[in-house]
């Protein structure tokens, strides 16, 4: 993400060192962005295993607000998901779960492990502080130009397609694209789509 995340980024891979999770802002069952800084080899156990269904964390993380720490979800957890966290280096951690209601339901999710100790009340408190920032709006803004390749990236158009249409070279939708990336703080033209459309500025 941009250097908006930077600053964020440091203060969770200091209180998170086993990886985290961030859903941020998330409408429905879909993120404006998310980052997965986890240990590879639990995610892919994650998925064969098809954990996601059982995990306490994610369903507490989507029925609640605020603040918690994995141990207070043991009881929660009869598929035993958090032993898995566990055997990947993960052995305490915490949730953070914020949500808005400014036209509809937002929510932001993290979730953070640690494999040396449990986190502390002033730790939880930087955590839901830090990833509340990360929650508020962007105010992002894009281009004329930037609005019209998105538009048209949107209606399943290829580069070479978009350049015809709005009379420019290929190279040219190319770099109205990235710009609309970076604009919208996202890492692909798909994701700076979803952002986009996310946040309105499309009119689609």
């Amino acid at each position: 993400m941009s250097d908006r995340f930077a600053r964020q980024r440091l203060v969770f891979s200091e209180l998170a060192p086993a990886g985290y999770y961030l859903g941020l802002r998330i409408r429905f069952i879909a993120a404006e962005n998310e980052f997965i800084m986890l240990p590879p080899t639990l995610m892919q156990s994650y998925s064969t295993q098809g954990l996601a269904l059982n995990d306490p964390l994610m369903r507490w993380a989507f029925r609640n607000s605020g603040t918690i720490r994995w141990k207070d979800l043991v009881a929660s957890d009869p598929a035993d998901v958090l032993s898995e966290y566990g055997r990947h280096g993960l052995s305490y951690g915490a949730v953070v779960s914020i949500l808005t209601q400014n036209e509809g339901p937002l929510r932001t999710i993290g979730i953070f492990g640690r494999n040396d100790r449990d986190y502390e009340e002033p730790e939880l408190s930087d955590l839901q502080r830090t990833l509340d920032e990360l929650h508020e709006p962007l105010g992002l803004t894009l281009t004329q130009p930037q609005i019209e390749a998105l538009r048209l990236l949107a209606a399943g158009h290829r580069y070479k397609k978009i350049a015809q249409i709005l009379g420019i070279t290929e190279s040219a939708v190319k770099a109205r694209l990235k710009s609309a990336t970076l604009r919208m703080e996202a890492r692909t033209p798909a994701q700076a789509l979803k952002v986009a459309v996310a946040a309105g500025l499309l009119h689609m």
